[in-house]
């Protein structure tokens, strides 16, 4: 799913369509991927804070926050 909605881009009701299945729960599925990454991701920050290895500033940002720094 995620191969589809964000490297071929297609919209949550192009893709729940060739799949047949409701947008909505294309998105809820979408939603809960995102947090599982974010979760992981915020592990692996969190490591690397710990044993002083370089991040970026996006990168410290997000495991402070929690979320991406806005542009």
């Amino acid at each position: 799913m995620l191969y589809y909605l964000f490297l071929r881009d297609y919209s949550a009701t192009e893709y729940a369509e060739s799949i047949g299945q409701s947008d909505r729960n294309i998105r809820g599925i979408r939603e809960t991927a995102l947090k599982r990454i974010r979760k992981f991701y915020g592990g692996i920050l969190a490591y690397r804070k710990e044993n002083s290895l370089p991040m970026t500033l996006d990168e410290k940002y997000f495991l402070e926050n929690g979320v991406r720094k806005k542009t």
